[in-house]
């Protein structure tokens, strides 16, 4: 019985938890989700960033190669003169947005500058001007890095060399800008530029041809401008760096093949500010989820136990009534016996008495009937009291607490001094361990059983009674009480806990026969079990469980 109510009991518990071990598992399951989402949706960022990038890189080449091969064409018609006049060349360039602008000749000699350099003409500028004497070469358009220019001072240009055929050979026209406030640089600042971040168009030496920050005007290097994004530029062409104080993703693109390309870089407070508010709200929605979710598995949970507890206890109830019913019918038959054989023999005297006293009866014989009648009356008196105390220890309350059985046991036997003296008694008691009990009633209980050993081994000269314990169901442990008397055969074994069955003459209970029917009362009060076992070399063990303290 106490193993399958420590069974009943651990299924209990584990379907309790059941439903809160559930959600928890759904909700570290969301709880992946949100994070997976969180790193989804900034991955998202990531590549909107990088796909904006990319498309202004594409279109930043293709205005470059729009604007050139225009040129292209109108210098062939424009400039193709046996000779171009600074004016003619002024007017050319005009409606192009250049700050400065050089005719050469197939020597790559400068044939007319705007604005005037006098000093200029005719001298070879191919040593000076890498992207003319490229674009006479190889006969295509060039573009240039970042210079100063040699035409307007302290002025940092891009140039565009653009080869063309004219009846007099073959000439190049360069005209250099300033990206930064051309048509492309507004583009760069108001379509390319992420919320709260920069971006950069670089020449193949790292050089800044336009940003989104105000700059100088002299040349000016990523790495000297922004070291840190510079770093992480030559490791990777996208992801993170750290600089004034925070984190900032950036992202690049190829403008020309040579090296050219465009940067741009986002704080993460900003790109991912979408992000991050909506995995926040979906947090808060599945945090909210959770706690509501939590409560209400454990609230069900909780009912279902409740529930499934009442409901063992009533079946509990039931059983322990049935039993109560059972030992009724027990106790009614007994009684029926036990109490009639008192009361006939107590009539039986007083009607001797009545008849022939004294009459027919001396004192001395009358007192005989008398001391018959008396101890009749005694008996019952022993009788009615053992029937009380089994219905009080039936309907009283147990006083569940940590209890030294070995104090316990020790004090018991003590207790039996009188009623063992003059024996020769070896007594072993182990080092019990201790349980959860009432201590008054399980006194009452070892104290029958060491009683019980006393009568059983009152033949034995020397008589070994022994107390101990082993490992029990879990939960509960095994005591055991030994003795070395009376072999008890199977038949006995079976009537040991039937209310007035008395198996020794003398002794403290079991001159009514109630000992050991109240000592199995009280262990099954305690939610444990009590049996015997009758030893082959001889003598009876008496098994009982307790719930481990």
């Amino acid at each position: 019985m106490a193993e399958v109510a420590n069974e009943s009991r651990r299924r209990g518990r584990f379907r309790v938890l059941l439903g809160p071990v559930a959600w928890l598992l759904l909700v570290a399951l969301a709880a992946g989700t949100w994070v997976w989402a969180g790193r989804f949706l900034r991955t998202a960022e990531d590549g909107s960033l990088a796909q904006r990038t990319q498309v202004a890189a594409a279109f930043t080449r293709s205005y470059l190669t729009g604007i050139a091969t225009r040129q292209r064409q109108d210098a062939a018609k424009d400039l193709a003169g046996r000779t171009v006049p600074q004016s003619r060349l002024e007017v050319f360039g005009s409606g192009l947005g250049y700050t400065s602008m050089i005719l050469l000749d197939q020597q790559g000699r400068a044939m007319s500058i705007w604005p005037p350099r006098p000093d200029l003409i005719g001298r070879d500028l191919t040593d000076t001007l890498e992207h003319v004497r490229l674009a006479l070469q190889r006969d295509r358009i060039t573009v240039s890095s970042v210079f100063t220019s040699a035409v307007v001072p302290k002025q940092s240009l891009t140039a565009i060399a653009v080869p063309f055929p004219t009846p007099y050979g073959q000439r190049v026209f360069s005209g250099g800008f300033i990206v930064a406030d051309s048509p492309l640089g507004d583009y760069l600042r108001e379509a390319v530029v992420p919320a709260g971040g920069h971006a950069y168009f670089l020449d193949r030496f790292g050089n800044i041809v336009a940003a989104s920050p105000p700059l100088e005007p002299q040349t000016i290097s990523l790495s000297q401008f922004v070291p840190p994004l510079a770093a992480a530029l030559e490791r990777s062409p996208d992801g993170d760096y750290r600089a004034a104080g925070q984190n900032w993703h950036y992202t690049s693109a190829p403008v020309w093949p040579d090296g050219w390309r465009l940067v741009t870089a986002a704080p993460h407070h900003r790109l991912y500010a979408h992000a991050n508010m909506t995995q926040r709200r979906f947090g808060v929605v599945l945090l909210a989820a959770a706690l509501f979710g939590l409560a209400a598995a454990a609230a069900i949970g909780h009912t279902v136990h409740r529930r499934r507890q009442g409901q063992r206890q009533l079946r509990r109830q039931a059983a322990e009534l049935h039993a109560f019913t059972t030992e009724l019918e027990l106790l009614a038959a007994s009684i029926s016996h036990d109490l009639r054989t008192p009361l006939t023999a107590m009539s039986a005297s007083a009607e001797v008495l009545a008849e022939h006293y004294p009459d027919q009866m001396s004192a001395e014989e009358a007192g005989l009937f008398v001391e018959k009648i008396r101890s009749n009356a005694a008996r019952m008196a022993d009788l009615i009291a053992a029937l009380l105390s089994f219905s009080r220890l039936q309907r009283g309350q147990v006083d569940l607490r940590r209890v030294d059985l070995t104090a316990l046991t020790n004090q018991a036997w003590t207790d039996l001094a009188e009623h063992r003296a003059g024996r020769d008694i070896r007594f072993d008691l182990a080092d019990l361990p201790p349980c959860q009990g009432d201590p008054a009633l399980l006194r009452q209980a070892v104290t029958t059983l060491l009683d019980n050993a006393v009568e059983s081994t009152r033949d034995r000269a020397i008589a070994r009674i022994e107390v101990g314990h082993r490992p029990g169901p879990e939960g509960f442990t095994t005591y055991l009480v030994h003795d070395d008397g009376v072999t008890l055969d199977p038949g006995q074994l079976k009537e040991l806990f039937t209310p007035f069955q008395r198996l020794h003459p003398t002794g403290t209970y079991q001159s009514v026969g109630m000992g050991l029917s109240l000592v199995q009362r009280i262990i099954t009060r305690h939610s444990g079990r009590i049996w015997a076992e009758a030893r082959p070399e001889g003598g009876t063990t008496f098994f009982f469980t307790l719930p481990t303290a």
